[in-house]
C-alpha cells in the first residue's frame, strides 16, 4: 500500500507515519511538506491508495488540494488531519474515510488507517462496468464466466444471472483479476473451478466446459500455480 502524509509539521508528519509502521512494515510512506508538491507528484504519474492531508499548510488549503487530486486521481483515499472540526462536513462532501483532530494518538491513527484498509480491499474486490446508460458493479469473486457474443460480452454471477454489454471481450476481461481463457472468447474465474479433468474445465455451479485445443497445458499450468499461490 502506497501512502502520502501531507503536512508541513515535520513532527506531526512523522507522528502519522511512525505509528503506520508499527503495524504494517511494508508500506512505502512519502512525506510532502506541501500541497502542490504532492499534486506535482501524481500529476507525474506517482500513485497513491491513500493520503494524510493536513487542512492547514501556510497559503494552502488542503481540502481544495483534495479537489485538485480527485481529478487527477478520484482513487486516492482520503483522511484529514487539522486542529478544528470546522471542515467536517466538507471531508463528508469529498468522501473523505477518516478525519483527525489535532493532538490525536497514535492509537486514533491507527484505527482511521484500519477503516482506509478495509475499504480497499472491498473497492479493489469491486468491479464497475459501464456501456452507455448501463451500469453493473459486480463482485469479483461472484462472476463465474466471461464470454463474448459477437461486439457484445456476457457476464455470468453465481445466483444464475447472465449480464450482457455492448463492450468487447477484451475491454472486459482485464478488468477481473484471477479469470483464464480456456478457448476463444471464454474466460472463466479460477477460484470459481471445482475440477479439471481431462479436456473439462468444471465449475462451482456444476456447468463444464471444453477447453480449447492447444490450450490445456497452459491453462492446467496457470490453475495449479493459482491454487498453489492462494494457499
Amino acid at each position: 500500500m502506497r501512502i502520502a502524509i501531507c503536512d508541513d509539521d515535520r513532527n506531526d508528519a512523522n507522528k502519522i507515519r511512525f505509528a503506520l509502521l508499527d503495524v504494517e512494515n511494508r508500506l512505502e510512506i512519502d512525506i510532502f511538506e506541501s500541497g502542490q508538491d504532492f499534486l506535482d507528484s501524481i500529476k507525474v504519474g506517482r500513485q497513491y491508495d491513500l493520503v494524510f492531508m493536513d487542512i492547514y499548510m501556510g497559503d494552502e488549503n488542503g481540502m481544495e488540494i483534495v479537489r485538485a487530486m480527485q481529478a487527477i486521481s478520484p482513487d486516492t483515499q482520503v483522511i484529514f488531519s487539522t486542529i478544528s472540526v470546522d471542515h467536517a462536513v466538507e471531508a463528508f462532501e469529498v468522501n473523505a474515510t477518516g478525519y483527525l483532530v489535532k493532538p490525536y494518538s497514535e492509537a486514533d491513527i491507527v484505527k482511521v488507517f484500519a477503516r482506509a484498509s478495509i475499504r480497499r480491499e472491498r473497492t479493489n474486490d469491486m468491479v464497475l462496468i459501464q456501456s452507455g446508460s448501463d451500469r453493473k458493479i459486480f463482485r469479483n469473486d461472484d462472476v463465474l464466466t466471461i464470454e463474448s457474443d459477437r461486439h457484445y460480452t456476457k457476464i455470468a454471477v453465481k445466483d444464475g444471472t447472465v449480464s450482457r454489454f455492448h463492450l468487447g471481450f477484451s475491454e472486459i476481461l482485464p478488468l477481473f483479476k484471477g479469470f483464464i481463457e480456456i478457448s476463444r472468447g471464454l474466460a472463466v474465474n479460477m477460484s470459481c473451478i471445482d475440477m479439471i479433468k481431462g479436456s473439462v474445465v468444471t465449475m462451482c455451479d456444476g456447468k463444464s466446459y471444453n477447453i480449447a485445443r492447444g490450450k490445456k497445458e497452459d491453462v492446467v499450468k496457470r490453475y495449479t500455480d493459482f491454487v498453489l499461490n492462494k494457499n
